[in-house]
């Protein structure tokens, strides 16, 4: 680090290796082994263990080092069916009639074998088990997040006898919380504390979401050097994320000196593969807690976990089942007043309780209706537009307005926060906005969070002081959480469902648009009247059905209104789909030339969050200029992604490809007329294929060729996206082969040769 003392980058401590550190601590022996069992590396401490050198196991077989019947042990175990790591095993060394406790894991090519003298005897192990079972009875038994959080902290110390225990809560910045607290007297009390991002870099919270556990008995032992320090068949750094033996950074050392602690724990607690918090032991002398202890500890977090999730779906079903009600009441009031806005107004109270909202209101072409306190009108129309700025149907949410425009600080009291989605995807655009006002909140720091790390003399180093510092925050409101944000786009898709059965009502007063938009009608009678209405009352009545059972806990009726869930869900989908399909051409756009490059690129930044999950490559290539309708390409484009996405080879990485082929002359059908050439754009993938034999098939509706079980959707994606190319005068098709991937393409007309597009 170059930067002069108190200039502090803190990615640099983010940068920081600690997943390659070199070296153990040395309560342990490590053996890092290829798949014949040869040693390829060794702690140096390995003759405090076995009375050999790594220079005699080092290429050598593990049978130097273990006895016969440890070695059957292992190979037995590493048998196992698991990704990383298996169960303890006994080993017994060559050259010390000893015991150990073998944790063993694969990672980076190799399997480590670690090994730690075992702390209980086999006598303790059922008084153990009786106490283990026992904390995780008391845990189950918690009736609130806070009564959960403290039973966690008092069991954990109970087992390990750590002097102070506490569970701590990452926010959604990561900084954190200390919520829940079990100390001996005489020791600091944490509780209520808030700690910054910094003081648990984001290199460490990744290996806490992979490596659960990480205990540290002394703080001041002398690291134990990995022989070599790499791998020989790589060169590469030996990676010891996942050893319970990694040697950890200095910087952490330093910071737990400063509050006075050697020795130290932590488990992580994790909401699926999410890290949701910690179980943080700290002791004021060294304190070694062996594997039974560790992993009864690990059973702690999960049964935590477990019960953080269930408290946060029962919270979620509670408001659901208020909000379905609250929609029916909306429903009924609508219907008889005939007019929306009329019909919020009317449950205006019940829907500002629902959302935890003090404003609402609706923005359009028949002007602002406003319901509760909401900003001026030119601040509405302001948000309006935001939300409007593309032709995504993607909502908005802040709880810190004023950070995106500082213009929004003269009304923070009554919307610092703001949640916007749009009624319509086309201009001019309805939305429907809610409104928080600011929550003036006191935040107690363990220390000043602008100062949790400092620079000296070239090197980071944590803060020394951890005093509570008192923090006042303004201008943020209470955050947006996910089942309000359901909620709210709930009650949007009913007003839009009014919106569209008032504006169907007006198309068939018109004889010449109703002959034109046969196929929207016939969905229109059919979905509005005869399976939207009934498909809303099951869902609803489903849902609180559900509850019922849940609380009688009958398994078998509750798997039964599950499954009328699930096919509810699946209607609502193929309606919708229905409604995308016999709307094409009303929403269609005159013809004009267009990029598909950035089409391309827009698309493929919509669908970023699915490529992530998916660590698929989408590969854009050189794409031309062509005569067509934008937002219909951008709709092509992205069923065709989304489905390469959708039907991805489990057993190989995900590639796409986007890439032009150039076309003679023909002459297209449809609303194009006469062009001088045609392109072909192709989306390739290597996913799973399917029979040649259906590739004309798979562009008629309700066309699929899985179960709806196996991969969601209606079966009608490819049907629009044939309808929207003939429109445009083109054809689609696709080659494929089964287990090797398809490569789906359709022409469009081109005026340009093809070049590149900025």
């Amino acid at each position: 680090m170059n930067s002069a003392a108190g200039d502090v980058d803190l990615t640099n401590c983010d940068r920081e290796p600690i997943h390659i550190p070199g070296s153990i601590q040395p309560h342990g022996l490590l053996i890092a082994f290829n798949d014949d069992l040869r040693a390829v590396a060794v702690s140096s401490n390995i003759a405090t263990f076995a009375d050999l050198g790594p220079d005699d196991l080092l290429g050598r077989s593990l049978a130097e080092a273990l006895d016969a019947d440890s070695q059957a042990r292992l190979r037995s175990a590493m048998r196992e069916p698991v990704d990383a790591s298996g169960s303890p095993v006994a080993i017994r060394l060559r050259r010390r009639d000893a015991e150990f406790t073998g944790l063993w894991h694969r990672h980076g090519g190799l399997t480590f074998l670690e090994l730690e003298v075992p702390r209980h005897e086999a006598a303790e192990s059922h008084a153990f088990f009786c106490r283990t079972s026992g904390a995780i009875k008391r845990l189950q038994a918690a009736q609130s997040l806070e009564g959960a959080c403290s039973a966690a902290a008092r069991e954990v110390r109970e087992i390990t006898e750590f002097d102070r225990v506490k569970i701590y809560r990452f926010a959604p910045d990561f900084s954190g919380e200390v919520i829940a607290e079990d100390r001996t007297e005489g020791v600091e009390s944490f509780l209520g504390l808030h700690f910054p991002p910094s003081d648990i870099p984001a290199q460490a919270r990744r290996l806490y979401a992979t490596n659960p556990i990480r205990i540290i008995p002394d703080i001041d032992y002398i690291p134990v050097p990995i022989v070599p320090g790499h791998d020989p068949s790589t060169g590469q750094a030996i990676d010891l994320s996942f050893a319970v033996l990694r040697s950890v950074s200095p910087i952490h050392l330093e910071y737990m000196r400063n509050i006075g602690m050697r020795g130290t724990m932590s488990v992580s607690i994790l909401r699926g593969d999410k890290l949701w918090g910690l179980i943080a032991c700290h002791n004021r002398q060294p304190r070694y807690v062996g594997h039974d202890a560790r992993q009864a500890c690990d059973m702690v977090a999960q049964v935590l976990a477990w019960q953080v999730g269930v408290m946060e779906e029962q919270a979620a079903t509670r408001q659901t089942l208020k909000g379905k009600a609250i929609q029916r009441s909306l429903i009924s009031d609508i219907e008889q007043l005939h007019d929306h806005r009329a019909g919020l107004v009317r449950n205006s109270e019940a829907l500002l309780e629902l959302m935890g909202a003090s404003g609402l209101c609706l923005f359009g072409r028949e002007g602002i209706t406003s319901i509760g306190r909401t900003p001026p009108e030119a601040a509405i129309e302001m948000l309006a537009g935001l939300v409007g700025r593309n032709d995504s149907a993607e909502l908005f949410a802040t709880d810190q307005l004023s950070t995106l425009f500082p213009e929004a600080k003269a009304f923070a009291d009554v919307a610092s926060g703001v949640l916007a989605v749009p009624l319509s995807r086309t201009t001019p655009r309805r939305v429907m906005l809610w409104f928080r006002p600011e929550v003036s909140q006191t935040v107690y720091w363990a220390g000043n969070p602008d100062k949790s790390v400092r620079a000296e003399s070239g090197r980071l180093r944590p803060r020394t002081s951890f005093v509570a510092w008192t923090e006042e925050t303004s201008g943020r409101a209470l955050p947006w959480q996910p089942h309000e944000i359901a909620a709210a786009v709930e009650i949007r898709d009913l007003v839009i469902d009014v919106i569209l059965r008032n504006t169907e009502k007006l198309e068939r007063v018109n004889t010449q648009l109703a002959r034109s938009n046969e196929e929207l009608e016939a969905f229109a009678n059919v979905a509005s009247h005869d399976i939207k209405e009934p498909l809303r009352h099951i869902e609803a009545f489903a849902g609180l059905l559900g509850e019922s059972i849940r609380e009688m806990g009958d398994e078998r009726l509750g798997l039964m209104v599950s499954g009328i869930e699930k096919s509810s869900q699946r209607l609502r989908i193929l309606i919708n789909d229905l409604a995308e399909f016999s709307q094409l051409g009303r929403r269609s756009k005159p013809l004009a030339q267009t990029s598909l490059m950035e089409v391309a690129q827009d698309v493929a930044t919509d669908l970023h969050q699915r490529i992530e999950e998916a660590a698929a490559v989408v590969g854009i290539e050189q794409l031309p200029v062509a005569q067509c309708d934008r937002n219909q390409m951008r709709q092509v484009l992205q069923n065709l992604l989304s489905n390469a996405l959708k039907y991805r080879h489990p057993g190989r990485p995900c590639r796409i490809r986007v890439y032009a082929e150039q076309r003679s002359a023909e002459e297209p059908r449809g609303e194009v007329g006469r062009a001088a050439a045609s392109t072909r754009i192709c989306v390739s993938d290597n996913g799973i294929g399917f029979d040649p034999k259906y590739a004309e098939q798979i562009f008629e509706p309700f066309q699929r060729l899985h179960g709806p079980d196996d991969y969601e959707g209606s079966g009608i994606g490819l049907a629009i996206c044939r309808k929207i190319v003939q429109r445009h005068g083109g054809q689609v098709g696709v080659d494929t082969i089964p287990g090797s991937g398809s490569t789906f393409w359709f022409t469009l007309p081109i005026a340009v040769a093809l070049s590149a597009t900025p």
